[in-house]
């Protein structure tokens, strides 16, 4: 048995593929219990808050295809190398997560067999299509980070991920430039890709195609109107950098 991710318009006709780690918030029973109280569900450390809807009118806006993890980072990091520590966190912010410390290899290959691998075969399945179908395809990883950590504040109200080369995030920021005035965006910020950026890394690396992360502040997608807000902004910005003519 599998946790499959969520496919939205997996024969959208936009020219490229939008993927969210870090959308799910499910802990399949047959894992056992995280262990942690109820409140940690609502936290940046669960899942990326608000980044779902972000996704989804993204994939309405753009007829996009968008694929959502559904299981929550803290069962296992859809972003991780397996052998990162962080791939399996066994406490946040000091506070242990019992189900996760004292997991056994052979409970932590079935989240890496049920949950990590099946989603990354369904990247590589849908990737391919887009790639077969259109001639310079975009490859988009969107996220939402906390504004407040490790005790300070962060300016950022979105930001770029990237690795490889900027060849899709320094265009995002200057096609974002007209729609997000007042904002603040930074260029692999608060996170950089350069460390590494493991969705980005497998799928897209030595490929050519232009690829890279988003961070969005959560506390910026809160309401429906900050996830409309910045619907239309990406969606504007990455209608911007697409080429529509297609090969197959």
């Amino acid at each position: 048995m599998t946790e499959a991710p969520v496919l939205l318009n997996p024969e959208g006709r936009f020219p490229g593929l939008i993927v969210v780690d870090h959308a799910g918030t499910a802990t399949p029973a047959r894992f056992g219990a995280l262990g942690l109280a109820e409140d940690w569900r609502h936290t940046h450390h669960f899942c990326d808050l608000g980044v779902a809807p972000l996704a989804q009118a993204l994939a309405q806006r753009l007829d996009a295809p968008v694929l959502l993890g559904t299981v929550s980072r803290l069962v296992i990091d859809l972003n991780r190398w397996l052998d990162d520590p962080r791939s399996i966190l066994t406490q946040v912010e000091g506070v242990p997560v019992p189900g996760n410390v004292t997991l056994d290899p052979a409970t932590r290959r079935a989240r890496q067999d049920a949950i990590f691998w099946p989603y990354h075969a369904t990247i590589t399945s849908v990737w391919d299509r887009v790639t077969r179908h259109h001639r310079d395809p975009l490859f988009f990883a969107l996220h939402s980070c906390t504004r407040q950590f490790g005790g300070q504040r962060r300016p950022w109200d979105g930001g770029t991920i990237w690795n490889e080369a900027p060849t899709l995030a320094h265009p995002l920021l200057e096609a974002l430039g007209p729609g997000a005035r007042g904002l603040t965006l930074g260029d692999n910020q608060p996170y950089s890709g350069r460390e590494g950026a493991y969705t980005l890394d497998r799928h897209t690396w030595g490929s050519g195609y232009r690829a890279c992360g988003f961070e969005v502040s959560n506390d910026l997608l809160e309401t429906p109107q900050g996830q409309a807000d910045w619907a239309n902004r990406l969606g504007d910005a990455l209608s911007t950098l697409t080429q529509t003519g297609a090969v197959a």
